[in-house]
């Protein structure tokens, strides 16, 4: 599985909205609209725009963070930080799908304890959206999946040279932002991950 995840500050396109149409066009199994630096109108603007975009292609659409617009729009799936998840385990209960961003092997493990039902682990390589920290390692990925029973999604430094070693460390998929924010031709792109998981 391929998930994007959005970043408006470095969309390869002026028009974030029409880049987000074009990534969608290429049927990726989910797209998380990331954006937590908006205000919560601001964010929520841009999720009723990415949601009926999703909507047309048929694509999964997932909030992040903002729990009062995924409500709103009656989603059944967020995305929330590990804290989030600790100080808001009652608000989340009613989501069908729990998406959890965990950095460590204690963190994943306490998650899936704390009713997440997929965990994001990162970053696995090193990645621009953490400069300086090194990557945690396949060594790593590989713990974390045999240590939960849930579906495991690498993220970090996530593109064709480095997909297949994160596939086969046994997760479910990958979770890409920059690949995707910075490409002018997401198709082009999509196709040659698609490509490397298939060959892998």
């Amino acid at each position: 599985m391929i998930i994007v995840i959005t970043d408006r500050k470095i969309s390869a396109t002026r028009d974030f909205l029409d880049h987000v149409e074009a990534i969608a066009n290429t049927a990726p199994d989910m797209i998380i609209l990331r954006e937590k630096d908006l205000s919560e109108a601001g964010y929520k603007y841009l999720a009723i725009e990415c949601q009926r975009i999703c909507s047309y292609h048929n694509i999964k659409f997932c909030v992040n963070t903002f729990l009062r617009t995924a409500v709103s729009l009656e989603s059944e799936r967020i995305q929330v930080s590990f804290d989030l998840l600790k100080t808001n385990t009652y608000r989340l209960k009613d989501f069908n799908e729990i998406w959890v961003s965990v950095h460590s092997l204690g963190e994943a493990v306490e998650a899936e304890s704390l009713g997440a039902t997929h965990l994001i682990y990162g970053n696995v390589f090193e990645t621009s959206c953490k400069p300086g920290a090194a990557g945690k390692g396949i060594v790593e990925l590989k713990r974390v999946c045999g240590a939960v029973r849930i579906p495991v999604f690498a993220v970090g430094g996530i593109d064709q040279n480095t997909i297949e070693k994160a596939i086969d460390a046994g997760c479910e998929g990958v979770c890409v932002r920059s690949l995707f924010m910075q490409s002018l031709n997401p198709r082009v792109t999509m196709d040659e991950l698609r490509g490397r998981i298939n060959k892998g």
